[in-house]
């Protein structure tokens, strides 16, 4: 009887944490999805965003800091780590502003429900172009490499880019 207890225990120990996984994915879902409904609206500006190793679904995660504004109180900033690609933004650097909502309990909860202007989307042409204008071939580089992991152009852009800004140098 030991035995066969001791054989089922890395599947029921899977089974727990993958139960508590889908627990804590369904929370957090309908937390958000409560904020969107009755949060309190505010606006957020991106002051910093540095992109993590972590990725989603081949998503770079990024660490964001906002400074959030609600009306009828002090601007405060925020903290925390999302992918840019769930706050249907098409651009998003330092300076762009946001439409969020945020929690009246606890203001370092929010959630963003996207620019607060029309962000209109960029031609792929228009991307590949003005990187390879960037005065520092390094960063134009790196820009590169990021629109490759980030899937928005293929192999064979990056690749040709690539040696455009390399014969620059």
């Amino acid at each position: 009887m030991k035995t066969l207890l001791l054989s089922y225990l890395p599947l029921m120990v899977g089974l727990f944490f993958g139960v508590g996984a889908v627990a804590v994915f369904v929370r957090s879902h309908m937390q958000a999805r409560h904020l969107r409904e009755h949060g309190t609206p505010a606006e957020a500006t991106v002051l910093q965003m540095n992109r993590t190793a972590m990725r989603i679904n081949k998503r770079t995660v990024y660490d964001f800091l906002l400074e959030v504004r609600v009306p009828g109180r002090p601007a405060y900033q925020v903290r925390c780590h999302n992918r840019a690609h769930d706050w249907n933004v098409f651009f998003l650097e330092p300076g762009v502003r946001l439409k969020v909502n945020v929690d009246p309990v606890d203001p370092q909860r929010f959630v963003v429900l996207g620019p607060v202007s029309q962000q209109r989307p960029r031609s792929l042409q228009d991307l590949v172009a003005g990187i390879g204008h960037r005065l520092d071939p390094v960063k134009a580089l790196r820009d590169l490499q990021t629109l490759l992991d980030e899937q928005i152009i293929t192999q064979d852009e990056y690749t040709r880019k690539k040696s455009e800004i390399l014969a620059r140098m």
